[in-house]
């Protein structure tokens, strides 16, 4: 066979190819003898059928296409090899020539390829890393829910105070921003909801409108939802939660001695006073902060190296991100029985326009930086090694306190999991190495240009 490079523009590669007439003539046979032995034809024994009666039963271009079809395989991929491609669509044939037994099959090959990446100088970088003290305030936070976590629960015949458990009658409704119902609002479930006031996590409007009720009465909280909230109907709405005190419950702590220390860590602990005690925290609360701290940085470090390079993102790729991201929003309403069509108001012209875009715009984000990231690994020889796997096994037996053969023997049983897993494991690999090219600066607080690349 012989190829030339007819050209490239952005990642569409066109080639020329010839295959000689004696490839064809000999991919042609094999066809014919295969189709021979497949079809069964009245008063022809099965691999008897001649080629003039599969022509007339078949046509002649039948025949030539079968042929094709058997030698094109294996042509592209040496094309591939010979010309360092990186396809990522199954590449379309057309032929420029009439197709004749006896003559070269001339054909023209369109890849779409990946596109060239160009990184930014990233050892010239500089980002920023949050580096902040374990506070006596966040000791105090951790071990006061430690003890709530293992405290008695009694009913509280009193106003709800600060830290309570109260059990409400909930109506959840979306609202215009000037605060008013928004219209055709479907009539709103109410539900039985559990809060725990001692979690400080809760929405300081929802604490503030039930501190100080009593049982049976009602109370109303006002807020504003986060975009990137996890209920997506009610993400970057304003929403009102009518509530009605149900009961009003309250913990009884245990006290802090050696056998609440046991009952927290196990019998064979070595923590024997507070002091002890504070120090394990401290140093619990440092290792998870140092985790935060990591993926935040690693994050910050990807979005920037994919803000500043250049390539063009390829339509076919960022249309496979949107299907699988419409798909994981369809498998999440399933999963919570939420109606998508509701969540994002796909009733509406207005809301389906509103949905495209935004599934547009991460697919855009989401390929890019995989393209990008693709690079960095490239750029600095990054590879996943079945010893990383192996560790993160490890790691995760440990964790779950349950041997590193269960751990395998799950992922291994679950290859999609796995594969998964090891598209994390080779992102992270590869971010750190990005990052450990880059200038970190150890700052406090983030400045306002970093804050604004990070948002």
């Amino acid at each position: 066979m012989r190829t030339e490079l007819l050209g490239q523009e952005k990642n569409i590669v066109k080639i020329k190819a010839e295959i000689e007439a004696s490839e064809f003539t000999k991919a042609l046979n094999k066809a014919v003898n295969e189709l021979s032995q497949q079809v069964r034809i009245p008063g022809f024994r099965k691999g008897k059928v001649s080629r003039s009666i599969l022509e007339m039963r078949f046509g002649r271009d039948a025949l030539y296409q079968e042929a094709i079809e058997k030698i094109m395989p294996d042509e592209i991929k040496q094309i591939v090899d010979d010309y360092e491609l990186d396809p990522i669509e199954t590449p379309s044939l057309s032929f420029t020539e009439k197709i004749e037994e006896g003559k070269p099959v001339i054909c023209e090959i369109t890849f779409e390829v990946r596109p060239e990446v160009e990184l930014p100088d990233i050892e010239n970088l500089e980002i920023e890393k949050v580096v902040s003290d374990v506070t006596e305030e966040a000791v105090d936070s951790l071990a006061k829910r430690i003890r709530i976590q293992m405290a008695d629960i009694k009913p509280a015949e009193r106003p709800v105070q600060d830290g309570d458990l109260v059990e409400i009658e909930l109506i959840i409704r979306t609202l215009n921003p000037d605060g008013t119902e928004t219209e055709e609002q479907p009539k709103p479930d109410t539900t039985k909801e559990t809060i725990n006031l001692a979690d400080e996590t809760i929405r300081k409007e929802v604490k503030d409108a039930l501190i100080g009720r009593s049982k049976d009465e009602d109370t109303v909280a006002v807020f504003d939802v986060e975009p990137g909230h996890s209920d997506r109907r009610l993400a970057g709405k304003k929403v009102s939660y009518k509530m009605k005190v149900l009961n009003v419950s309250e913990y009884v702590l245990p006290e802090v001695n050696e056998e609440f220390y046991k009952n927290v860590f196990g019998p064979e602990t070595d923590i024997k006073d507070e002091a002890a005690f504070r120090a394990r925290l401290r140093q619990d609360i440092t290792n998870q902060v140092a985790e935060e701290t990591k993926i935040d940085l690693h994050n910050r470090a990807v979005d920037m190296v994919a803000g500043l390079a250049k390539l063009d993102v390829p339509d076919k790729l960022i249309e496979r991100q949107e299907h699988s991201m419409r798909h994981d929003d369809e498998e999440w309403a399933k999963q919570n029985a939420v109606d998508l069509t509701q969540a994002y108001g796909l009733d509406t012209e207005e809301g389906r326009k509103g949905y495209s875009n935004l599934l547009h715009d991460r697919a855009v984000t989401a390929v890019r930086n995989v393209l990008v990231m693709d690079e960095v690994a490239k750029r600095y020889d990054v590879h996943l090694e079945q010893g990383d796997i192996e560790a993160e096994f490890e790691r995760r037996a440990s964790q779950l306190n349950v041997s590193k053969a269960f751990v395998a023997k799950y992922f291994y049983e679950h290859r999609e999991q796995l594969d998964r897993l090891a598209d994390e494991l080779r992102w992270e690999k590869v971010s750190e190495a990005m990052v450990s090219h880059m200038k970190v600066k150890e700052v406090k607080e983030l400045s306002q240009p970093q804050q604004e690349d990070n948002n």
